[in-house]
């Protein structure tokens, strides 16, 4: 064991290697570039699937001097880069390469870097009862760098203040908000936001602990088993890129509620992808994805090699209450600058029901999702423009699962896809970037929802079950597979695409985001939504201009 632990130690004090991600959160130049270069096809397709990227891929990134994507990467991360020049002094407060630091530091064995940030957002919003301005404020700091080598750290810290506004109605204009505890749950006038993690990292191997923003698939819109966009997870990564092929595994807390409101013990979402390129145009993987609770860590689950549908299936407990599923993810690159892609997520699969459209086919649970992306303009150019048009259907019932528990959410909000099920939509994404960190996009999208059958008090209605009867036993007759937290009576009847109460909503959104001058940040966004039918007609208009300092 000392023989071990010595390696270890040796293997981190002498290898020279920095070990931080790219912080997605507040930069997204090197996310973009990465997506731009493997659809023009200067690297492999598949190392835009999986997000954030490490600090080897930021150096790759910076080193391209011909590149403006790559020159922005480089003045913006500095001195965590590997190849940043070392300084040996401590900067503090500092204009560095023409970006004020907070803090600078680097010499042969330890390397940090600290930023301070204030934000400042004023908006409005309208529906049809209520309309009012909202302001929110705050303050934010980050540290991030490495000590002995591969031993990395990042933690950014925020704290913001609601000054005027409805928090409900503010959440319905930024996602993350919307999935901010103190913010919309608990209706504080304060929230936090935390993001912080350890890891060891080296070129073809991350160990990471902690809490970050993840994205597995290669929608630029949205992608089914990690979204960017979806609620923080605390837990373990484990990524292993070599050459043409990639596993990355996620075992993450989760949090949930069950019907009476009462927050669910326990709760873990596990996740492996392991992607194959045969050839720098063509990316496949396969994703396992598993949801328990209710018992503390299971080992079980732990494994990288587990196969999540087995495991699931080993125990009596495991069967009944855990909610396992499969995804499928393929990427062709045509011709340089185009992509096509697809997903496909099997949540319950049954091949001697599957053409069965009664309850006895119910056994069948899909999703899935085709796109075509086509980039514009010179490879490399600070200026170039994107084009994504897809189709995303979920089937009833389909992330959800009939322990209630387990369905594939935190804080009530998908992991993946922000869609309910029983749902489908049809999205188009323009983006134009006229330069690497000033960009305009645009989101259009229609999407029909089979909502479920309610009563007069908002309650899913509730019926003497159709196949019992004469029982008097009272079953959810109104679910009809339309809310992803509830997955009970999926047996009741069959399980047929939009049946329900149907509603049929239009969505607009623009937004233009600029730094006009470095730390210097302004984004202005501006969306209608307009829904018809279903349970919860709605008609709302936002519009907001942030102003940010610092990072």
């Amino acid at each position: 064991m000392r023989v071990i632990i010595a390696s270890i130690l040796l293997l981190l004090v002498t290898s020279y290697a920095e070990a931080q991600d790219a912080d997605v959160n507040a930069e997204r130049v090197s996310m973009d570039m990465q997506l731009l270069r493997a659809m023009d096809g200067t690297t492999i397709l598949g190392s835009m699937a999986v997000w954030p990227q490490s600090v080897y891929t930021l150096t790759k990134q910076a080193q391209d001097s011909g590149d403006a994507f790559g020159r922005y990467v480089n003045a913006y991360y500095g001195a965590v880069l590997l190849n940043a020049p070392l300084t040996h002094n401590l900067a503090f407060a500092e204009t560095i390469d023409g970006r004020f630091r907070g803090l600078s530091f680097a010499d042969s064995i330890a390397r940090i870097q600290g930023d301070i940030s204030l934000m400042m957002r004023p908006g409005y919003y309208s529906n049809s009862t209520t309309s009012d301005v909202f302001l929110l404020a705050r303050p934010a700091v980050r540290f991030m760098g490495s000590l002995g080598g591969n031993f990395g750290y990042f933690l950014d810290l925020s704290n913001g203040i609601r000054l005027a506004g409805d928090p409900s109605l503010i959440a319905l204009t930024d996602p993350t908000l919307a999935r901010t505890l103190k913010f919309n749950i608990e209706d504080s006038s304060f929230f936090d936001r935390y993001i912080g993690y350890v890891q060891y990292q080296g070129d073809w191997l991350r160990i990471r602990f902690g809490r970050e923003a993840m994205q597995f698939g290669f929608s630029p819109i949205d992608n089914y088993v990690h979204s960017i966009d979806a609620p923080l997870l605390d837990g373990l990564l484990i990524d292993v890129p070599y050459k043409s092929v990639r596993f990355t595994m996620t075992h993450s807390a989760a949090n949930g509620t069950d019907t009476s409101g009462t927050a669910v013990p326990g709760k873990y979402i596990a996740t492996h992808r392991l992607a194959f390129d045969p050839v720098d145009w063509l990316s496949v993987a396969v994703s396992d994805m598993i949801v328990y609770w209710g018992r503390g860590l299971d080992f079980t689950y732990l494994n990288p090699l587990a196969f999540f549908v087995s495991a699931g299936l080993t125990t009596q407990e495991r069967s009944a209450n855990d909610n396992s599923m499969l995804g499928f993810d393929v990427a062709v690159r045509p011709f340089k600058g185009t992509m096509f892609y697809g997903s496909m997520i099997i949540d319950d699969l049954n091949y001697g029901s599957i053409s069965d459209s009664s309850n006895a086919g119910n056994n069948n649970k899909f999703a899935f999702q085709l796109g075509a992306s086509q980039v514009i303009g010179t490879p490399g150019a600070g200026q170039r423009s994107l084009l994504t048009l897809e189709y995303a259907r979920i089937d009833p019932f389909t992330f959800s699962h009939r322990s209630i528990n387990a369905s594939y959410t935190s804080f009530g909000a998908p992991i993946g896809y922000a869609m309910q099920s029983n749902a489908d939509r049809i999205a188009l994404q323009a983006r134009h970037w006229f330069s690497p960190r000033t960009f305009v996009r645009l989101d259009i999208d229609y999407t029909r929802h089979g909502e479920n059958f309610l009563d007069s008090t908002g309650k899913i209605i509730l019926a003497e079950d159709p196949n019992y009867p004469g029982s008097g036993i009272l079953v959810p007759v109104g679910n009809v597979g339309g809310d992803i937290l509830r997955g009970d009576g999926d047996f009741i009847s069959g399980n047929a695409f939009l049946r329900g109460n149907v509603s049929y909503q239009r969505r607009i959104r623009l937004w233009f985001s600029a730094e006009w001058f470095p730390n210097v940040f302004s984004d202005l966004r501006v969306g209608y939504t307009n829904r018809n039918g279903g349970n919860t007609p709605e008609s709302f208009f936002f519009g907001s201009f942030e102003i940010r300092i610092g990072y």
